[in-house]
């Protein structure tokens, strides 16, 4: 599908540094609150609710940064910015419906401003409208709005800033990856595209628009319509068990995504939880990002899974020694939402960097997961036999 004609954003607009704004807000040290403008909405001006922060640095050597996009029910986490800015990073969240948090530490709760753009209802609720009126346009621009606001710090380093998003922020951040060429790095959490391909309430909300708004959702604002766009690396975070996004569709995402970007990785992981601490707390988010902006060790780079005969599959391994291998495998039979996945280890051909796996007769669905020796991990995509 060619999309170059579908873009609903003005980019030239987005990138360029928005106006900001005391926010009178108290903030614990290190952190500043401020609002910045976003786009306008229904006519009448809106303005962004963030909090940044900055490393400690030596004033001389620029830093890189983050941009954090939360998910259903959060808002601008300010130990989330702490998280980065201790790894060294300066660090921008912003809340994407209109609210400001209350600032009471580990309360998460938040009163509306007088400035807001559209809050997010439901699934796609206001697809009918125009595009420019609908959440998810404003989300992906007041996100865009954000990466600009960074670019523009002095001690930032605007070529080594990433985006990483959780749940709806996965959602965003798979989008602004095929949209913001500025970016360095992408790393969506949970969320991804193919939406509307879910088995669940995802795919039914889909299925109730009509026709022309269908595929006006697909073509404008689906993060699916964008991946052949994408020109940065991307590593792809979910949960086994997630039961919203299934490791099919977010599969399907990361492969659609790739664009023969060697970097770029997927991870499925077994206990990982869904929630706002759940999806910033894999210690690969922050290795691979270390490894694209600060010289870091790349993680392990998996090949393509290919079978040896009907009842053996191998994947090469390249970049970091391997120190175990999984193999998962379920008796899948046509919902991902009730799958019990059962693990086998895999055999090492350590010569030829080739990790090799026996599929036990009722592994109608499995993939690979292989462990680096700092404890890093990297998954195949899911195969369906």
């Amino acid at each position: 599908m060619d999309n170059e004609h579908s873009i609903p954003w003005n980019l030239e607009q987005l990138f360029r540094s928005p106006r900001v704004y005391p926010s009178g807000r108290k903030s614990p040290e290190g952190i500043h609150s401020i609002f910045y403008e976003g786009l306008p909405y229904k006519g009448k001006a809106t303005r962004v609710f963030a909090c940044y922060g900055l490393p400690e640095t030596d004033g001389k050597t620029k830093i890189p940064a983050i941009v954090l996009v939360h998910g259903g029910g959060g808002t601008a986490y300010e130990e989330w910015v702490a998280l980065w800015t201790k790894r060294g990073y300066a660090a921008i969240a912003m809340d994407l419906e209109g609210h400001v948090p209350e600032g009471v530490p580990g309360l998460h709760k938040w009163y509306s401003h007088s400035l807001p753009g559209p809050e997010r209802e439901g699934i796609y609720l206001d697809c009918d409208l125009p595009v420019e009126d609908q959440w998810m346009y404003h989300a992906a621009a007041d996100v865009i709005l954000a990466h600009s606001l960074l670019r523009d710090i002095p001690q930032v380093d605007p070529e080594r800033i990433g985006i990483t998003g959780i749940s709806w922020g996965g959602i965003v951040t798979s989008l602004v990856a095929g949209i913001d060429t500025r970016l360095a790095f992408a790393i969506p959490v949970y969320g991804c595209g193919f939406l509307y391909e879910l088995n669940n309430l995802w795919g039914r909300r889909f299925a109730e628009m009509e026709e022309a708004t269908y595929e006006a959702v697909i073509r404008q604002t689906e993060p699916s319509a964008f991946f052949s766009k994408v020109n940065i690396p991307m590593l792809w975070v979910n949960w086994l068990y997630d039961p919203y996004f299934d490791v099919r569709i977010f599969g399907k995402s990361y492969v659609h995504a790739k664009n023969g970007i060697e970097q770029s990785g997927l991870l499925m992981v077994h206990d990982l939880g869904h929630s706002h601490p759940s999806g910033w707390k894999s210690a690969e988010i922050y290795a691979f990002a270390d490894s694209i902006v600060r010289g870091g060790e790349p993680l392990i780079r998996l090949g393509e899974q290919t079978a040896v005969d009907e009842s053996t599959v191998k994947v090469s391994y390249q970049g970091t020694e391997a120190s175990k291998a999984l193999l998962y495998y379920t008796n899948y039979e046509g919902d991902w939402h009730v799958c019990k996945w059962q693990t086998a280890e895999c055999e090492f051909d350590h010569a030829n960097r080739i990790v090799i796996a026996a599929l036990p007769q009722q592994a109608n669905a499995y993939f690979i997961n292989v462990c680096d020796h700092n404890g890093y991990q990297a998954s195949t995509v899911v195969e369906v036999r």
